[in-house]
């Protein structure tokens, strides 16, 4: 039985295996797919709840949303993305990616809120993640049009919304770089809250990494009645914009390096595995 195999037969969830023993995707096609086993166990591991509403736990979405990779930059990166959902509605993304720097394979765990409102995950046991505040802001969509009766038209109209909009990273060394909408959301939901009636998750990519995540949903306005509304989600702790034409309507600025790994504070953090 090859090694990897085995050690992912005898992988215990939440258990963090020490680095040799980690398949990397970047060897083969078999490694690939056990490495992506391995993603889907690791994530399985961690608990994640609402701060608040008896402390109600996600769920995770089965599999992975996105499987991506990045050259740019010169450093070889893959990552498998994984969602956790509240009543259906996406609150927390998980990017578990390893990236190479100098022949040495890393192990990133980068988390993203979604929430309105405050997440705790634990893994084994132990706190991982505890953002307290939340981690997109709702707004309505510019000029909008109603949300249709049909959720095929809905999905039409969410679509089109997106495809206004236009996004842009600022590396450390001001490099600015154009990103690529992906055509389909890479999570379209129902929700059980009242307040929702449809939405669709949308990512801006480079190459196929996820840099800023897109909500667009359509939300209660008053009795009978609705409208789109979108929030905007950080997945690189570099200058992102996010504009429509000419107007800026979301700018995060480049975050310090001491509020970006192993900050389990934030609503975006990269944990360092290995």
């Amino acid at each position: 039985m090859p090694w990897i195999a085995f050690a992912l037969l005898t992988f215990l969830a939440g258990r963090v295996l020490p680095a040799d023993e980690v398949p990397n995707a970047d060897d083969d096609t078999g490694n690939a797919e056990a490495f992506q086993k391995y993603a889907k166990e690791t994530a399985a591991g961690y608990d994640i709840r609402l701060k608040s509403d008896g402390a109600r736990k996600l769920a995770l979405h089965d599999g992975s949303v996105l499987r991506w990779t990045n050259p740019v930059g010169g450093h070889r990166a893959h990552g498998e993305v994984f969602l956790w959902t509240d009543r259906g509605r996406p609150a927390a993304v998980l990017s578990l990616y390893q990236v190479t720097e100098a022949n040495v394979v890393h192990e990133h765990h980068e988390f993203g809120s979604l929430a309105l409102r405050g997440l705790a995950a634990a893994r084994s046991g132990q706190s991982a993640w505890s953002p307290a505040m939340a981690g997109v802001e709702l707004k309505p969509f510019p000029d909008a049009s109603t949300p249709q009766s049909s959720p095929k038209l809905r999905l039409t109209q969410m679509r089109r919304l997106a495809g206004q909009l236009r996004a842009d990273k600022t590396t450390r060394e001001e490099v600015k770089r154009e990103l690529r909408l992906l055509s389909n959301p890479v999570y379209r939901y129902e929700s059980d809250d009242p307040e929702v009636l449809d939405g669709a998750l949308f990512s801006f990519v480079e190459a196929t990494d996820p840099e800023v995540f897109l909500m667009i949903e359509a939300r209660k306005s008053g009795k009978d009645q609705h409208e789109w509304k979108y929030g905007l989600a950080r997945m690189n702790s570099v200058r992102l914009r996010v504009l429509r034409g000419d107007v800026l309507l979301w700018d995060a600025p480049t975050l310090p390096w001491s509020d970006v790994f192993d900050r389990p504070d934030k609503s975006y953090t990269a944990l360092r595995i290995r």
